[in-house]
């Protein structure tokens, strides 16, 4: 009996350990998107591959303007910086048309209306189930994160099992003293740190410079004084005469 409970308990602290493994969701590597015509040069570093937190860090990139163009997502005129992340794939497709993804503080959007998957891929469950995320680059962005001395930060979460819990998070990280930008259709640069002082002194708050100069009210009374002191100098000398 006694060898029973002892085999019993073993069974469940194995199942206690092994469950959760068996179970547990196999995330896909993100990759770095540097193929856009915005994107020109750069060695962006990546942690975490494979993991619930992926981090890409773009200390350095070249980085050109391009135009907007919403047919493909471009809603301003800005350089991008992307993404590609893979859905696991052992979510089967009917929990995945349920799976949802949220970029920054937007709300839930559903993955698979996103997913940049070919179209005839999509109800194959050995393809490869993607989306391509991006983050844009202005001159403003630059500025603003050099005057507050951080980074420019762009963050997606999935849901990939639909369990109204967070699977994945991927930030992708833009480090304002590593970008040159250049604007659309030259070569004429727009932003890079050695315009970290300009930028920097024309949003420091104005000092006031104290005016010490003699004003008109001050002058009158200078005056009115001058001429009061010398009529009551020349009343005295007469009386010191008599």
């Amino acid at each position: 009996m006694k060898k029973k409970n002892l085999m019993a308990i073993v069974l469940l602290l194995v199942s206690i350990l092994f469950i959760p493994k068996v179970f547990a969701l196999t995330l896909e590597d993100v990759s770095v998107i540097n193929n856009s015509d915005s994107y020109k040069n750069g060695n962006p570093s990546i942690t975490g591959n494979g993991t619930s937190n992926v981090v890409i860090t773009y200390n350095a990139a070249d980085l050109k303007i391009v135009p907007k163009n919403p047919d493909i997502g471009r809603t301003i005129d800005a350089a991008w910086v992307g993404a590609k992340v893979v859905a696991p794939k052992d979510v089967d497709l009917t929990t995945l048309k349920k799976a949802t993804y949220k970029s920054g503080n937007s709300e839930s959007q559903l993955f698979w209306n996103s997913q940049d998957t070919p179209a005839g891929d999509r109800e194959n469950q050995g393809k490869e189930h993607y989306i391509l995320v991006y983050g844009a680059i202005t001159e403003e962005h630059l500025k603003q994160a050099t005057i507050s001395d951080k980074m420019i930060t762009y963050t997606w979460t999935f849901d990939w099992d639909n369990d109204e819990k967070v699977d994945q998070t991927v930030t992708i990280k833009i480090n304002p003293t590593g970008v040159v930008l250049e604007a659309e259709d030259s070569d004429t640069v727009l932003w890079n740190f050695s315009k970290y002082e300009e930028v920097k002194q024309a949003n420091e708050p104005k000092q006031e410079v104290e005016d010490n100069s003699p004003k008109t009210g001050d002058n009158m009374f200078i005056l009115s004084f001058g001429f009061i002191s010398l009529l009551l100098s020349g009343l005295c000398l007469k009386q010191y005469e008599k």
